[in-house]
């Protein structure tokens, strides 16, 4: 057996598919431990499911100006240095790269030491790190196939999917309806900017909250963003429940009829495993549009409708929301498109393709 080092985060659309990963390589008995940002998500959420942390200091790559770069250069290099000493005082033998500035730093490390290591992308349009660590990785795990040719190097590709975790399929309508305080027959509307909140979609919530309507809402606003909705909304309809975080997400899939989401690939990749529709909001600010890729490949399958922020009239999203939800024979076709989408299997295929980098 082997010890495996994830590495990466800052959102959860790089944390969770890789502890879904996690998971699956501690069942088959391997060691694994989490290279994270102390100061971000994974430095909660790791330790939580029972992974070792260890921190990681680097610094987020600047967008522009020679100066911040040329300290970027020496910043990777000295994070490099610092975290190849923590592999090997950890015995680690792999490093998995999930994306997110910080994964650099222990890819780089392996990559000096010898040690195994591969890069997983989520998302349609490879980000920066992971561009960066696929020129020395052995494998790339992919999730896209159009993602092929747009990672430099010459390691294998392996098209596998967002792994996700196995409780969001494990949700019961009547458990959470009772849970929220929500009614089981009545149609409910998710709202979920992801683990940090949205304010393009908590502004469509807001909105939604003060009209009359069919259906009740499902708020997940993002820890960050309560206050303020709360403030907007100070006396919440008794059908709109507020969540600012929620670490029990097959609650909230099991009670919605409508999901309105950003387009990250692990959100979509939850969305489908548990069949539902969606209106897809991409966010415009992400490297080279990447969700709005994301959210058009869904759309092409007939499981989603997207919405781009260009021209924003909240009303008129507004409308387009009542009237998905109205359309219950359109619902249920996506649902079923959805769920022809969904791959459960991708946590036991990259751990494959991990173990055989191990061999």
């Amino acid at each position: 057996m082997a010890t495996i080092a994830l590495a990466g985060g800052g959102t959860g659309g790089h944390v969770y598919p890789a502890l879904a990963i996690g998971d699956v390589l501690t069942a088959r008995g391997h060691t694994v431990l989490y290279y994270g940002d102390p100061e971000r998500l994974e430095a909660r959420v790791a330790p939580e499911r029972g992974y070792t942390f260890r921190p990681v200091r680097a610094l987020q790559y600047p967008r522009g100006g020679i100066a911040g770069k040329i300290r970027f250069a020496f910043g990777l290099l000295r994070s490099t240095w610092a975290t190849r000493s923590q592999l090997k005082k950890d015995g680690v033998d792999l490093v998995l790269g999930v994306g997110g500035y910080i994964s650099a730093p222990p890819v780089l490390a392996a990559w000096t030491l010898g040690l195994g290591r591969l890069v997983h992308e989520a998302n349609v349009v490879p980000g920066l790190a992971n561009k960066l660590c696929a020129r020395v990785a052995q494998a790339i795990l992919l999730t896209y196939e159009k993602t092929r040719g747009r990672m430099p190097g010459s390691a294998p590709r392996h098209v596998v999917g967002v792994p996700v975790n196995p409780k969001v399929l494990t949700g019961d309508r009547a458990v959470a309806a009772n849970r929220y305080g929500l009614e089981p027959a009545r149609p409910v509307v998710l709202l979920v900017g992801g683990s940090l909140g949205a304010a393009r979609i908590n502004e469509l919530a807001i909105a939604l909250g003060k009209r009359l309507r069919v259906f009740q809402i499902l708020h997940l606003c993002g820890p960050k963003y309560e206050a303020d909705v709360r403030e907007q909304l100070p006396e919440l309809p008794v059908d709109y429940v507020l969540v600012p975080y929620e670490d029990r997400m097959g609650d909230a899939y099991a009670m919605a009829d409508l999901i309105v989401a950003r387009a990250g690939s692990s959100t979509l990749a939850e969305i489908t495993a548990v069949g539902k529709p969606s209106l897809l909001i991409p966010s415009p600010n992400v490297t080279e549009n990447h969700q709005e890729g994301n959210a058009r490949g869904l759309e092409e399958a007939g499981a989603a409708e997207v919405q781009v922020e260009q021209g924003w009239d909240v009303n008129a999203v507004v409308q387009r929301v009542e009237d998905m939800v109205n359309d219950t024979a359109k619902l249920t076709t996506m649902a079923s498109h959805s769920l022809t989408q969904a791959r459960l299997d991708a946590a036991d295929r990259a751990a494959d393709v991990i173990e055989g980098l191990l061999r």
